[in-house]
């Protein structure tokens, strides 16, 4: 196998075009004008709940929180009251009055998980609730999943909004179960969207209750004559959305408060565009494509979208590039592949091609005593007493401060990329080699 080729000093040259100013939250009321027109899209979003692990709409996204129970938690003793054999679980992004929950344990699995859905610290009838069905092979679930009935959960703006929570359980063969958390719940609608009849749903940020947040929320759009099943692909909810090759401007108006309507209207990004070229250098001449990229806006935060498969046209504005892939070889594009997080920004006018360089890259080891690695005050080191077990990284970093994150080989046949493992060697004080071996990526 031949060695790598890997580009230390590099500049990678983007033409590319930017964004609109005009993103946001839209500040007009929910309820307005209804009409749909050829550039606007309406979806009307009600709230709908996702029923467990074989949901085709379930997050796949599941949370640990590992914590000691405090004591004199109400519902903890109100249960324990009821149930000798338990495991307390504990959620910290929950609502406070709602944070720790109960399983009932028998022959050591769980039987039932007791969730205080009014938060008043009492155990009502409602509260017990059973596991739901296996997960099937498909979803490669966990062993048990819970999901609670509908509750309110109140956010930060003082608003109370539905939702739903899944806990999961799996003891991977050992003695002692892990629990897990995910939101059980979505927001959906349908509207003629290209002239097609098309389904959005919009996934919440975590536990937070929101499904509107630019960034940190999801979304799905599927045509409505697709079957729900398998996985469903989605996106970043952004103000700025990419569909077959064109932009649309997304609003969001509303809220999804109990008997309201969240809106989302789509219209189409008319704003001038540019391109994008990628040009990747290193020590040899490399042809060098861009596969993927996730651009945020450079100002406007609420953009936050992705390009596949060298995706040239974007409108004119500032970006960033947040996270990315860059292929390249020297005698074609995809030959290897390298990741990168933490791109520049760059400006991108009308009709021009816009070069935005990254790589003269900087390779630096760290390492530490691997038994301190956990400690805030551990510190970096050159050398070390004879015997010490370290705990070694590698960091590769760009004149613009991008971090390279994985180097990759392409097969010779089929499409499979084979991480490049980084070798490292470590000698006395003379020179004499005292240790040899491939990193691991981790």
């Amino acid at each position: 196998m031949s060695r790598p080729v890997v580009p230390w000093l590099v500049a990678l040259v983007l033409a590319s075009p930017g964004v609109v100013p005009l993103r946001g939250q839209s500040a007009a009321p929910p309820g307005g004008d209804q009409a749909q027109t050829p550039e606007t899209v309406v979806f009307n979003l009600k709230y709908r709940p996702v029923t467990g692990q074989n949901d085709p709409l379930n997050y796949h996204s599941f949370w640990g929180f590992g914590n000691s129970p405090p004591t004199g938690v109400a519902f903890l003793e109100a249960v324990k009251k009821q149930v000798e054999n338990c495991d307390e679980v504990y959620n910290g992004a929950l609502p406070k009055a709602q944070q720790w929950s109960v399983v009932e344990l028998k022959d050591k699995k769980p039987v039932a998980l007791y969730f205080d859905l009014n938060a008043d610290g009492k155990l009502s009838d409602d509260e017990r609730i059973l596991p739901g069905p296996a997960a099937s092979p498909q979803t490669g679930g966990y062993q048990f999943g819970f999901v609670t009935p509908d509750f309110l959960i109140r956010r930060e703006n003082g608003t109370e909004v539905p939702f739903r929570v899944m806990l999961v359980a799996d003891s991977f063969g050992g003695d002692r179960m892990n629990y897990m958390w995910s939101p059980s719940c979505v927001l959906e609608g349908q509207a003629t969207f290209e002239g097609e009849p098309t389904r959005l749903f919009l996934y919440g940020d975590g536990f937070s209750g929101s499904f509107a947040s630019f960034g940190s929320c999801n979304y799905a759009m599927i045509p409505a004559s697709q079957a729900l099943e398998g996985y469903i692909p989605r996106d970043t909810l952004s103000s700025l959305i990419c569909r077959d090759g064109k932009y649309y401007k997304l609003q969001l108006a509303g809220s999804h408060e109990k008997d309201k309507t969240l809106q989302v209207k789509i219209q189409r990004d008319t704003s001038p565009t540019g391109k994008t070229a990628l040009r990747l250098q290193g020590k040899e001449s490399l042809k060098t494509r861009l596969a993927y990229a996730r651009i945020a806006g450079a100002e406007d935060k609420t953009i936050q979208f992705n390009t596949n498969n060298a995706q040239t046209v974007i409108p004119v504005g500032r970006y960033k590039l947040n996270s990315g892939s860059v292929c390249y070889g020297t005698e074609s594009d995809d030959q290897w592949q390298v990741n990168f997080d933490n791109g520049p920004a760059f400006a991108v006018a009308e009709n021009e091609t816009t070069s935005v360089e990254m790589g003269e890259m900087t390779l630096t080891v760290k390492a530490v005593d691997e038994r301190k690695r956990y400690n805030s005050d551990v510190k970096e080191s050159a050398t070390f007493a004879k015997g010490t077990p370290l705990y070694v990284s590698l960091e590769v970093k760009g004149k613009a401060g991008e971090a390279y994150t994985r180097f990759s080989q392409k097969a010779a046949s089929g499409n499979q990329w084979t991480p490049v493992k980084p070798h490292l060697t470590i000698v006395d004080d003379k020179g004499k080699q005292i240790a040899s071996t491939d990193l691991e990526y981790g």
